[in-house]
């Protein structure tokens, strides 16, 4: 039976002089970036386009320039080291499609860990393009029934604090009218800080609010009376897949943080999986979340 482990989803956000078609050549043709000793790059990259499918399968790698093997010597019966050349210590296997700006990766415990993956793989994204002008990021996507529950435990919140960035292509009428600003005003990244006064919270409704959006079905959508407040829909936003958000609360006398990425959406798979049937289960999930979320495209 194949070995099976967790995979997280997300968004990778394009911001500054990246675009889709720069991203794409990175990952046609990727450099090698060092880190502590180590190399990364990707590998094994395919491509795939065809019959309305599109998609990227490769490997983020991490391997040793100068490594190093132990061997035995049968006529000392001791061990010995032998040079090894760019030695493969690790590799997590990722898909990426377009349409949805969506990624998929495994986290490899103890050596490419979710956050370890992120910054690796957006680095070789960005020095691929020298660095010059683009910036590249990923943003996990929230599983919303696990963030309402975390939410619907405070008793008040006073403090909310988001970054996000325009999505593309999709976008969430629940947070429309941030996204439609956020392109008015060519704004790449913003961040939102919302504190109440000491001793006292904000006037939000984002417990029922994030409920309300994580109860939507395919066939009955959220559709709340009023538009929701920017700080509340920025976390929204957040959780959707373009950006971070952090929401501090209260439990009896405890401060409670509650994080997007704590709640990050995630499926356990194949190790060493077959690049169409990841890319088949990772296209699954972000067209659920696209249905249920009743997410739509852009201009």
């Amino acid at each position: 039976m194949a070995k099976k482990d967790t995979y997280y989803a997300g968004r990778v956000l394009k911001l500054g002089l990246l675009d889709q078609d720069k991203l794409l050549s990175a990952l046609r043709d990727s450099i090698s970036i060092k880190y502590r000793g180590n190399a990364w790059t990707f590998l094994d990259v395919i491509e795939y386009q065809q019959s309305g499918h599109h998609y990227f399968f490769g490997r983020l790698s991490k391997y040793a320039p100068e490594g190093e093997v132990g061997v035995v010597d049968e006529k000392t019966r001791s061990e010995k080291k032998q040079a090894e050349p760019n030695l493969l210590v690790a590799s997590s296997p990722f898909v990426y499609i377009p349409s949805h700006s969506g990624i998929a990766f495994l986290n490899v415990s103890g050596h490419i860990e979710m956050r370890t993956f992120i910054r690796r793989f957006c680095e070789i994204i960005e020095a691929t393009h020298q660095n010059f002008f683009v910036d590249c990021d990923i943003e996990l996507v929230s599983d919303l029934k696990s963030f309402s529950a975390k939410l619907s435990s405070l008793q008040g919140i006073f403090k909310i604090e988001a970054k996000v960035s325009p999505p593309n292509p999709l976008f969430s009428p629940l947070w429309e009218p941030l996204e439609k600003y956020l392109r008015g005003r060519n704004t790449d990244r913003m961040t939102i800080v919302e504190d109440a006064p000491e001793a006292d919270t904000l006037k939000t409704d984002l417990p029922q609010l994030v409920e309300a959006a994580s109860l939507q079905t395919e066939d009955s959508a959220f559709l709340p009376e009023l538009e929701i407040p920017v700080g509340d829909a920025a976390i929204l936003m957040a959780a959707d897949g373009y950006g971070s958000g952090t929401v501090r609360g209260r439990r009896d006398d405890e401060v409670i943080i509650i994080k997007t990425s704590e709640t990050a959406l995630n499926f356990t798979f194949d190790k060493t999986p077959a690049p169409e049937a990841l890319y088949l289960r990772t296209l699954k999930i972000f067209e659920r979340i696209e249905k249920q979320r009743h997410m739509e495209h852009g201009e």
